[in-house]
């Protein structure tokens, strides 16, 4: 079994405790329930790590790729004071088999480097939906003293049908196994985004219904039934995470990896999960 585990990880900018330490119990959850997860990437030692973010290139019908040899960032707290920095190579061949693979099954698919065509200038910006997954795994394999592996990083578009995206969870899957590499697959996922009428996108009882029903799906290991959802139900609830889920169900579809977590809290004006399927 190459696609050895997948994880659903949250994004939220408490999540690095460096950070913003002492945020209180339910952030601390998320956290605790993150480094069970990174310990448990760390025994597996995978070859690559990929991961799908809703927050890097955001392409207008197309899922991005990216080629580029790096990968970094850096992040602040709110007053500016502390910094984390996070540098990742990126595996670039594997990147462009799965963007070959793709473009072979007519996904609207493309491959993204930036700045130079390779070395050091060929660094994609690190987005916060990239940055924190991987800040949690990255800091178990610093303790373990422990060489971080190469990671693949995914952007899906929201203006393509959903099918698509099913479909290039199973050509990762496939790429995988052609090349008898050991991947773990993280779909970077907060959720409904309207929990807090004081929040940026208000209050709509839809974001609960939609975090539950998650919730729900992902206990069952049924996220196949993500596809029942309605554009309006999504539209209403307001998560980034649903492309994302798509892709892991196609993943799900061939491999069979089963839900061994999964914790949710919503502190803030949106939910968080932690799942993982092994």
């Amino acid at each position: 079994m190459t696609m050895h585990y997948c994880a659903i990880l949250p994004h939220g900018f408490e999540l690095i405790p460096e950070l913003y330490p002492n945020m209180g119990d339910d952030w601390n959850n998320l956290i605790t329930a993150m480094e069970i997860i990174a310990q448990e990437i760390l025994e597996i030692k995978p070859d690559i790590i990929i991961i799908a973010s809703p927050h890097n290139l955001r392409i207008d019908g197309q899922i991005g790729i990216i080629t580029s040899e790096w990968c970094e960032g850096d992040w602040f707290s709110d007053d500016k004071s502390k910094k984390v920095s996070l540098k990742c190579k990126c595996e670039r061949d594997f990147a462009k088999d799965i963007y070959r693979a793709a473009r072979k099954e007519y996904i609207p698919t493309v491959s993204v480097n930036y700045g130079a065509a390779d070395g050091d200038y060929s660094a994609m910006k690190m987005d916060w939906g990239t940055f924190i997954p991987l800040w949690s795994i990255h800091s178990e394999y610093k303790k373990s003293n422990e060489v971080f592996p190469p990671i693949v990083l995914i952007t899906p578009s929201r203006e393509i049908p959903w099918n698509n995206l099913v479909k290039l969870g199973k050509i990762i899957t496939k790429v995988s196994d052609e090349q008898n590499k050991k991947v773990v697959f993280i779909a970077s996922s907060d959720h409904g985004h309207a929990h807090d009428p004081e929040g940026p996108y208000g209050y709509n009882p839809a974001s609960e219904e939609f975090d539950q029903l998650v919730c729900k799906i992902i206990k069952e290991d049924k996220l196949i039934k993500l596809l029942d959802f309605s554009p309006e139900f999504i539209e209403n609830a307001k998560p980034d995470s649903f492309w994302q889920m798509l892709i892991l169900h196609g993943i799900l579809e061939i491999k069979e990896l089963r839900n061994n977590m999964c914790v949710y809290e919503c502190p803030s004006y949106y939910g968080m999960i932690v799942a993982s399927f092994k």
